[in-house]
């Protein structure tokens, strides 16, 4: 299973959020298939999208409109404002209740604050800046620049599942989501 992190502020979803469900789609190993109007997603890892906020109604009705398995919502008033702390252990109990392979997080500010704190606190790998993925499920090597973009690095993560993902922003269109 493929656990997405969304991000929101003020009850509005961070595009951000959708092209990381664009990657994760990608990871899983799911397509799109167009059947006349209907849309539909064949194969590949479940897709589980959490929702963590103060207040999720709105956007986690708009997640649940994507193509994913499940929606899961966390909502604590610790949660607004914002605190790295209290996200990263929200984020946390969200990890250790479902389980993933992977954890997939939009490359924003606030990720970059409270990633770094979450692997450590669950003593797992964290790939940032991913801009492209090669192959599936856990079998997945993700790419990411290194060097101020003068070259790509291809990395698989070590040490255990679940690996935290961060994707790049523009790296995967929100709308294939």
């Amino acid at each position: 299973m493929i656990l997405v992190i969304a991000e929101q502020r003020d009850g509005k979803l961070n595009r951000a959020t959708w092209e990381t469900i664009a990657a994760a789609q990608q990871v899983a190993g799911t397509a799109q298939q167009v059947a006349g109007n209907a849309q539909q997603l064949a194969g590949g890892m479940p897709i589980t999208v959490a929702v963590l906020a103060a207040a999720t109604a709105g956007v986690s009705q708009e997640v649940a409109s994507a193509s994913v398995a499940e929606v899961l919502v966390g909502e604590h008033a610790a949660l607004d404002p914002y605190t790295p702390d209290a996200y990263a252990a929200a984020c946390r109990a969200v990890i250790e209740s479902t389980s993933p392979t992977y954890v997939l997080l939009p490359h924003t500010y606030q990720t970059r604050d409270f990633a770094p704190l979450l692997a450590a606190s669950i003593r797992k790998p964290l790939i940032t800046d991913v801009t492209g993925i090669n192959g599936t499920g856990s079998d997945a090597i993700f790419v990411r620049p290194m060097f101020q973009g003068k070259l790509a690095a291809q990395v698989k993560p070590q040490g255990g599942t679940p690996a935290l993902v961060t994707r790049q922003s523009g790296g995967f269109r929100a709308d294939a989501a």
